[in-house]
C-alpha cells in the first residue's frame, strides 16, 4: 500500500511496529457490542443479514466482540496496518468466527459508496491528518438510513492528556530512540502517585510498550470540540441520534439537562444550535465524544 501523505505515513508505521488495541483488551467490548445492538433495535435496525463496518479496526478485538454479539450479521474491517489486520485475521480465527475479516486499507482512500449498513470508527478520527475528508469518507461508505458510530478524543476532557504528553516530550528531550522514550513514561508514571488515580482513562497496562505508545507517544493525535464533530457529520447529511461517553453512558444534547439556571437555559436556548453543543461541551468536558448519527 502505497502512502503519499507523511502523516498518515507516520500513523501507518508506528501501528506497525505497536499495534492496537493490545491482547488485555480481548474481549472487554462485549458491553460495547450488546449496547450497540440494544440501540440499533429501538432504532429500527435490523441487524440480520447486514454488513457491518469496523473501520479502522486495529487489533480486531472490538471487530471481535461484534462479531459475536451479532452472528446473524457479516463483518468487514479496514486497518492501515499490516500487522494490526495480520494479528485480527489470527484473532478471528482464534475464536472460531466465520462471519468477520479484516483487510488493509487507508481511511483516507476509501473507495466504497454505500457498502454499510452501520459503521464504528472507534479512536480512529483524531489520528487523521484531515479528520473532515476522514468523516466524509465514511459517510459515504454508508447505505441511506445506515449509522455511524464515531468515537473521538474531546478537546476539553483531555486537557491532562496534553499535559502528560507535554511531561514526556520535555523529560525525554535528547532521548535517541523510542525505546528510551517509553522508560521515559515508566519513570514519570512510577513517580507520580496520581498517574493510576485520574491520568489515565481507561486505564494503562503502563507494562506494555504498545500500550505505552498509542497512549503518551502517539505520532499524531488530536482533540477536538463536540461542535466540530458535530458539524463535520451534519454537513454529510447525518442526523444526530445520541451521544454518550467512552463506557457507553448517555450524555445529553439538551442544556436543559446541564443547569438548573432556567435564566441561563432560556439564554442558551436562543443561541445558534452550534454554539449550544459548544457550551454542553464546556460544561460537560467529556474526555471522549461518542455520536451515534443516521445518514438521510
Amino acid at each position: 500500500m502505497a502512502i503519499t501523505d507523511e502523516i498518515t505515513k507516520r500513523v501507518h508505521d508506528m501501528y506497525v511496529r505497536h499495534p492496537f488495541p493490545p491482547p488485555q483488551r480481548r474481549h472487554t467490548y462485549r458491553k460495547h457490542a450488546a449496547f450497540v445492538r440494544k440501540f440499533l433495535e429501538e432504532h429500527g435496525v435490523d441487524p440480520k443479514g447486514k454488513l457491518f463496518g469496523d473501520i479502522a479496526c486495529g487489533t480486531g478485538l472490538m471487530l471481535l466482540d461484534y462479531a459475536q454479539e451479532f452472528p446473524e450479521t457479516r463483518f468487514l474491517g479496514f486497518d492501515i496496518s499490516e500487522t494490526s489486520v495480520d494479528r485480527a485475521n489470527k484473532t478471528l480465527e482464534e475464536e472460531g468466527v466465520t462471519n468477520a475479516r479484516c483487510e488493509v486499507k487507508n481511511i483516507l482512500e476509501l473507495d466504497l459508496i454505500e457498502e454499510f449498513d452501520y459503521i464504528v470508527s472507534w479512536g480512529t478520527i483524531h489520528h487523521l491528518s484531515d479528520p473532515q475528508k476522514g468523516v466524509e469518507l465514511l459517510v459515504r461508505a454508508l447505505k441511506r438510513g445506515g449509522v455511524i458510530r464515531a468515537g473521538i478524543y474531546g478537546y476539553y476532557g483531555n486537557w491532562e492528556r496534553r499535559i502528560q504528553q507535554e511531561i514526556v516530550r520535555l523529560a525525554g528531550k535528547g532521548s535517541s530512540s523510542q525505546e528510551e522514550l517509553i522508560e521515559v513514561v515508566r519513570e514519570w508514571a512510577k513517580g507520580d502517585r496520581n498517574f493510576k488515580n485520574y491520568y489515565t482513562a481507561p486505564p494503562v497496562d503502563i507494562n506494555d510498550d504498545d500500550w505505552v505508545v498509542d497512549e503518551f507517544l502517539h505520532v499524531w493525535e488530536k482533540h477536538y470540540t463536540l461542535k466540530e464533530v458535530i458539524s463535520w457529520l451534519e454537513s454529510q447529511n447525518m442526523k444526530i441520534l445520541m451521544m454518550t461517553d467512552y463506557y457507553d453512558q448517555p450524555i445529553s444534547l439538551d442544556i436543559r439537562d446541564h443547569s438548573t439556571s432556567p435564566e441561563f437555559i432560556e439564554r442558551v436556548l436562543k443561541l445558534p444550535r452550534e454554539d449550544q453543543y459548544h457550551i454542553i461541551d464546556m460544561i460537560v468536558r467529556p474526555y471522549w465524544i461518542s455520536l451515534f448519527a443516521q445518514k438521510q
